[in-house]
């Protein structure tokens, strides 16, 4: 079965399915409202309902889950069942009706881990489940299966034909275990014994369903493999409980793995489930941000700019300081070449994400000088960070700009020393200026005597004159 991804990231899984528009999304396009689970999600472009793909295209391959089947048997309700069994063939009387009793226990068990791994449950159940529902009528479905295949072994072995008795018995075995799935998903025996509806489960998986098969084989064979190996060393009082022990694992194991094989190919047999650990959404206000964000990236693939202008516009208004919205309204004005609205938005967008992100502030600026290339920030700390960010990303003469006549422009800013020592070792250290970094430096100390950064002043006086020397 080819797995279906995203229309609009091609690495993602789908998850989602809307009709009218014929689009796929992925759980990175229609995120989750964990404070309002009741709402359903909309198609990003029609706004209609969507249709829940489950894990249809996020389930890992079964024969990459080998290890987990095994540590599967391991829980707690498993080894009860498997010591359940190793103790019945120590203790137990020989009663018909106490052993049918125990096949029925064990018929309902293995069942109810085909159907709790067939919707992804990674916790097994528990051996109380084994004593509620149908467990006698669902022993006898099983029974029934196992009769008609030996029947059909029986008569194929009548024919006196080796060929023909083979090809019975390797087809009985390969259908078995989808008929057994075919019964713990649907509960009825004609779903079980149907050829079209055991069909469709090996139609589901394809090839793949030899390769499950050859898995059920060799686990099938793996208990009297390790007891033949033990027979030797073993006295029979021992031997037996652990066959039973080893089959009941191994039992457990397999249900596990054909389970596991539904929930994987859910979507070709027709229902939706979603493992257990899928994410179950986000908190209100992140997921209104990945909303908009979700919906304006789908809506600018399409070709339609303005539609995801607008939805992020409407987010701001909602959260007009969220630093990612705003971030993403800026590169989307800037790459649409908006001049006008980009400036405008730049004066709000500027000062906060040069107060939370001066980095990311100084790619702001950079753009803002391609629109406007004497553009300046009307407020002065904005101008000592971002010009600090952009001296830090050798940007030298953009961050200079920005601290240029700083005095003059803002006469009651308080860190005009701590700026000035900022453009001095601007123009020293990254231009190699000497002289406009000892003037700024002089005017330092003249203006501002008292200020607590004249040690720093002095000291980057010192390294000048050493370089003036060395000149």
């Amino acid at each position: 079965m080819e797995i279906t991804h995203c229309r609009y990231h091609p690495a993602q899984p789908a998850t989602w399915h809307c009709s009218p528009c014929q689009r796929d999304y992925g759980d990175c396009c229609v995120p989750l409202n964990a404070d309002a689970p009741e709402l359903e999600p909309q198609c990003p472009l029609c706004g209609g309902k969507l249709r829940f793909l489950g894990a249809a295209n996020t389930a890992q391959p079964f024969w990459q889950r080998i290890p987990a089947f095994f540590r599967y048997g391991l829980q707690p309700g498993p080894l009860a069942f498997a010591a359940a069994l190793c103790l019945a063939s120590l203790f137990m009387p020989a009663w018909k009706l106490l052993w049918l009793a125990l096949f029925c226990v064990a018929t309902k068990y293995l069942q109810s881990v085909i159907e709790s791994a067939s919707q992804g449950t990674r916790e097994a159940p528990s051996l109380l489940s084994a004593f509620d529902g149908e467990g006698f009528s669902l022993f006898w479905r099983v029974l029934v299966i196992f009769f008609l295949s030996f029947a059909v072994v029986w008569l194929a072995a009548d024919f006196d034909s080796e060929a023909l008795f083979w090809t019975a018995t390797l087809g009985v075995q390969l259908l078995i275990p989808a008929s057994l799935i075919r019964l713990a998903l649907d509960k009825t025996l004609g779903a079980a014994l149907s050829p079209d509806q055991v069909g469709s489960v090996i139609q589901a998986m394809g090839w793949r369903y030899l390769i499950l098969w050859v898995f059920l084989f060799i686990l099938w064979q793996s208990p009297d493999w390790v007891i033949y190996m033990l027979s030797k060393g073993l006295p029979e009082v021992v031997l037996i409980p652990v066959a039973a022990l080893l089959f009941g694992y191994f039992s457990v194991v397999m249900c596990a793995m054909m389970g596991y094989a539904v929930f994987q190919y859910q979507g070709a047999l027709g229902y939706v489930a979603v493992d257990d650990q899928a994410p179950s959404g986000f908190p209100a206000e992140e997921y209104r941000r990945r909303r908009a964000l979700a919906d304006a990236e789908v809506r600018l693939k399409e070709g339609q700019s303005g539609h995801a202008l607008e939805v992020l516009a409407k987010a701001l208004d909602v959260a007009p300081n969220d630093l990612k919205l705003n971030e993403r309204f800026h590169q989307l004005l800037f790459g649409l070449d908006a001049r006008e609205r980009c400036l405008r938005h730049l004066a709000h967008y500027l000062p906060l994400v040069a107060r939370l992100n001066p980095a990311q502030a100084a790619t702001a600026l950079l753009n803002a000088r391609q629109l406007k290339p004497d553009y300046l920030p009307d407020d002065a700390q904005v101008c000592e960070r971002v010009a600090e960010a952009l001296l830090q990303r050798h940007k030298t003469r953009e961050g200079l700009s920005l601290l240029r006549n700083l005095h003059q422009r803002f006469p009651d800013y308080p860190h005009i020393p701590r700026a000035y020592l900022l453009a001095a070792r601007g123009f020293a250290e990254g231009l190699g200026q000497l002289e406009p970094a000892q003037k700024l430096l002089g005017f330092i100390r003249a203006r501002y005597p008292q200020s607590p950064l004249l040690g720093e002043v002095a000291g980057l006086e010192a390294i000048i004159a050493q370089l003036a020397a060395r000149a």
